[in-house]
């Protein structure tokens, strides 16, 4: 939609071309004229007074508004057609297309709203008129009111055009109808062994599964698994299910099984548990519940449901934990091997803000594996490690539980608070942890600062010879077992952490800036692209001589030749004229450059403007709020701030 008083040929274009595949080619020619009638005309001068300082000035802003208000009225030849009176009938399409019936129900809307614009620009401009009209000559007065009155009747002729192409198209519909049966749009249908719902799916898709649910629950036909990958929200009193999409999934009476797979971390509370077990156990053939991924309540559900789940002979499973529900006692019991294999099989993540008691479950559950040899993917420890004892025995958690040597895991992850320092020596006591759990191929750490060596002798030769792998996923980094330096990790890791983007902080040490900045110049050689660098604070300044950024702690960023996009977190300190300069400079190759949380930079001279800038390939954007606030863009062609 162009913008108030910007209206151009593309733009009435765009609109002809949508009016014409919706069957309304003749106002879409009247719009054509009347763009041209009105483009053709000379704009009026502005209004000759006598006024001097601010009252000129004043007199000028008015008639720069009145200007605009005026070229707000060629929306009218967008306007036209406010034809949502007449209804449309159901079940029809001009060429038995659904996609062509919401493209025109789509143009329709939008010409509605056109025109209730240029009705205000009407009203808007009169009442300019009447409060200025000390400022125009009888002339210049009378040529407006006449072509506001000229721009009125043309609004008029063309929502009477439109009114008959609608009519005209109505009644074709009306006669399609009664040739042809109506065509229903093809629905991909569900495979009844296995019903996924996912939060990727559109909420039209949602509507379609539930629809075919609630078909083959009416039938009888036995739906074997319904999974709800991450779009469960939550569950009301009646037994209906609201599903991420805001569309209510019903009970469904031959429900086998039931599977909740929850965002990462989610904790349900008591009453969406125990309505989730009262939605499935109403089913007569329902035979197991399972939910991954997700934190359940302490407190047993009611002797009510346990009744109905015995009497179903239901199963509830947590994967999370390898633990089968009680129906008995309403308590978690260990499931059974095969079981406890399945879940270990997809990794187990330990978190932080779950409770104790679901940690307790988790522990023993990895202890049963190491007791039956069953192979744990990897085991990750999100915010919950806090330490590990001197001689390397035993990791400590947050919660004040202990984890073993572990000889099933695979592989281990510790994911700390953003910044935390591990120390070397801490850092040799986890490799002595790591050599004592016999499977374990690699230790990786996330968010946090390791140091730049470690000691020799906590490095075994068992754990050089199996090739044992140390990583630093925040600098794409790996432990060299042998010389104990760090070095640059693969190709494939490169390149899905610079897909990711790269946040370089204030805090962090120049030890780690210097890693990031190995890893960013080893992606730019490999035309690896960069989709995003982040300086929190940490940048100074830009290097005159090299171009390359310098950061707070000293180390220099070079230039990147596959940078797509570079953020500036400022933290309220001012960016100079060389600031902004310097860093368009820094950024010619990229499509964006964000500057966050500083004062007002300066506007540019138009002469230091950058290539890229004024050939549109770059934006400069700024945002003095931080993201989703107001935003500033910077002018190529005036070097102004304008929102």
């Amino acid at each position: 939609m162009a913008e108030r008083g910007d209206i151009t040929s593309d733009d009435i274009s765009t609109l002809t071309n949508a009016l014409r595949q919706c069957k309304l080619g003749g106002v879409a020619t009247e719009v054509e004229k009347i763009f041209r009638e009105n483009t053709s005309q000379t704009d009026l001068t502005k209004p000759e007074t006598n006024l001097q300082g601010r009252d000129e000035q004043k007199a000028m802003r008015q008639w720069e508004e009145h200007g605009n208000a005026l070229s707000t009225l060629l929306q009218a030849t967008e306007v036209l057609g406010r034809k949502l009176e007449l209804p449309t009938p159901t079940g029809s399409r001009t060429d038995t297309s659904a996609k062509r019936h919401r493209e025109r129900k789509e143009v329709e809307r939008e010409l509605l709203h056109l025109r209730s614009s240029s009705l205000e620009a009407i009203d808007t401009t009169e009442a300019f008129i009447h409060d200025n009209s000390a400022y125009l000559s009888a002339q210049q007065h009378s040529e407006t009111r006449s072509r506001i009155r000229e721009l009125r009747k043309s609004v008029d002729r063309l929502l009477e055009l439109s009114r008959k192409e609608l009519e005209d198209l109505t009644n074709q519909l009306l006669e399609l109808r009664a040739a042809t049966p109506p065509q229903v749009e093809a629905v991909e249908p569900i495979d009844l062994n296995c019903v996924t719902i996912e939060a990727t799916d559109s909420k039209e898709k949602h509507q379609s599964i539930v629809d075919q649910l609630k078909q083959a629950s009416d039938k009888g036909s036995p739906i074997r698994m319904l999974k709800l990958d991450t779009t469960f929200k939550t569950i009301h009193g009646n037994g209906n299910i609201t599903l991420s999409s805001g569309l209510l999934l019903p009970f469904i009476s031959t429900l086998v099984k039931l599977v909740v797979w929850t965002e990462a971390g989610r904790v349900l509370t008591e009453a969406e548990f125990s309505g989730l077990l009262k939605y499935g156990s109403k089913s007569i053939g329902i035979e197991r519940f399972m939910f991954a991924r997700c934190d359940l309540p302490s407190l047993t559900p009611s002797r009510e449901v346990l009744k109905e789940l015995r009497k179903r002979g239901a199963k509830v499973k947590w994967s999370s934990t390898g633990h089968c529900l009680s129906t008995s006692s309403g308590s978690w019991e260990m499931g059974t091997i095969d079981w406890v294999r399945e879940a270990c099989g997809a990794g187990v993540v330990m978190y932080k803000h779950w409770r104790k008691g679901t940690q307790d479950l988790q522990i023993k559950m990895l202890e049963f594996a190491t007791e039956k040899e069953i192979p744990v993917k990897h085991l990750r420890l999100d915010l919950c490690y806090r330490s590990v004892t001197p001689d390397g025995t035993k990791l400590i958690l947050q919660s004040g539980q202990t984890l073993s040597a572990l000889s099933s895991v695979k592989m281990i992850n510790i994911v700390t608070e953003h910044g935390r320092k591990i120390p070397e020596v801490e850092l040799s006591q986890l490799l002595m942890y790591a050599d004592q759990s016999q499977n374990l191929k690699e230790l990786g750490f996330y968010w946090c600062e390791l140091p730049p060596t470690v000691s020799a002798s906590n490095i075994s030769s068992e754990m050089k010879s199996k090739n044992f792998k140390v990583s630093w996923d925040s600098t794409g980094h790996r432990l060299d077992l042998h010389d104990r330096t760090w070095g640059i990790d693969d190709m494939d890791t490169i390149r899905e952490i610079c897909g990711l983007g790269v946040l370089i902080y204030k805090q962090s040490s120049s030890h780690m800036h210097t890693l990031q900045m190995h890893l960013l110049t080893v992606a730019s050689q490999n035309n690896i692209p960069i989709t995003l660098i982040s300086l929190w604070n940490s940048y100074r300044a830009v290097d005159a001589t090299t171009g390359s950024i310098i950061l707070e702690s000293g180390v220099m960023l070079p230039r990147l030749s596959s940078l797509c996009k570079l953020e500036i977190v400022a933290g309220g300190r001012e960016l100079t004229e060389e600031d902004v300069n310097g860093l368009m400079n820094y950024s010619r190759q990229c499509s964006e450059l964000d500057l966050f949380w500083c004062s007002r930079p300066k506007n540019l001279p138009v002469s230091l403007l950058q290539d890229p800038l004024i050939s549109g390939k770059l934006k400069v954007l700024w945002y003095p709020d931080g993201p989703n606030k107001q935003c500033y863009t910077l002018d190529p062609a005036s070097g102004r701030w304008v929102k």
